[in-house]
């Protein structure tokens, strides 16, 4: 990047990372105080707080150095000639009074597709997820591999040694496995693709196999556009602005850290068909879009839930 000031930068999918060495965080400090009137770094914390309502964050990296994120839809970043740009007037403290400014700037290429597709299919006895094949750095002599629940990890041409399919078009990934292999505490799939330091979420979660209570609940997993990094601290909040179910207008919808929830009237979206056995099948399909606030990219994401015969 042609300044000692860091020696990397990242792009992803909806956001760039900077790494700082430790030694020249008050850089930074000094650029944070005069921008955005943050006084202190004592606290990552009470920083982050701070920072998130510009679409940055601040995050130590095992060896006590510093990630400074920068959302794409952040204060101060630009678009120019086709890339995201934040330019830094950076400088060292060197009195009380004043400080040495020098320039750095970071910028990331500009993504054009604003919107991200997954469809989510569960019956009795399996699961299955279709992404979008991600874009940015998915092409690459590196080869991807399976994480299930942040410990196995398996190439993808080795899917069934953890009981999985795995499926890559030339737009589109799908994974399927059986539910009771694959599927944690709660019906959920922790699953991700991952290589080097870049990650693609394949979480999902299958609603309960019953079609006689009153109410359908469907927890749908927050998740970025595309490539995050690939580690502890990669996550970031996500909250709902907008919410549209093409099916109904009849739900009630519930956020946390993690998922949107949301909870139907079942006798407003379920249907039957008839099986192989001639046995009446209950089943449905709701197709959501979702915006979040803190990007401009849509989520659609659509359920298709097969029940047991009845």
């Amino acid at each position: 990047m042609g300044s000692s000031f860091s020696g990397d930068v990242v792009c992803f999918s909806e956001y760039m990372e900077m790494w700082i060495h430790s030694t020249r965080i008050e850089e930074l400090s000094v650029w944070l105080s005069g921008a955005l009137n943050i006084q202190s770094l004592a606290s990552l914390d009470h920083l982050n707080l701070q920072l998130s309502a510009c679409g940055f964050s601040l995050h130590k990296d095992p060896d006590n150095n510093y990630v400074f994120r920068v959302g794409y839809t952040g204060c101060f970043v630009q678009q120019q000639d086709g890339f995201n740009v934040l330019t830094l007037n950076l400088g060292k403290r060197i009195n009380r009074y004043g400080s040495r400014p020098h320039s750095f700037t970071v910028k990331c290429p500009e993504i054009s597709v604003l919107q991200s597709r997954e469809q989510i299919r569960c019956d009795p006895e399996y699961i299955q997820v279709i992404r979008e094949v991600p874009y940015g750095n998915w092409d690459s002599e590196l080869q991807w591999s399976l994480c299930l629940d942040d410990h196995l990890l398996v190439a993808l041409e080795d899917a069934s040694l953890i009981q999985m399919n795995v499926d890559v078009t030339v737009s589109n990934i799908s994974v399927q496995g059986r539910r009771r292999a694959i599927l944690s505490e709660g019906d959920f799939l922790a699953l991700k693709l991952v290589r080097g330091r870049y990650a693609y979420s394949m979480e999902a979660a299958c609603p309960k196999n019953t079609s006689t209570a009153d109410k359908t609940v469907l927890h749908i997993f927050k998740r970025p556009m595309g490539l995050t990094r690939r580690g502890a601290y990669h996550s970031e909040a996500l909250t709902v602005s907008d919410v549209s179910v093409n099916q109904t207008d009849a739900f009630t919808l519930h956020e946390s850290s993690e998922f949107v929830t949301l909870s139907i009237p079942t006798t407003q979206i379920l249907q039957t068909k008839t099986d192989d056995k001639r046995l009446l099948q209950p089943f449905y399909r709701l197709d959501v879009v979702l915006t979040f606030r803190e990007t401009n990219h849509k989520m659609h994401w659509t359920m298709e839930n097969t029940l047991p015969c009845i």
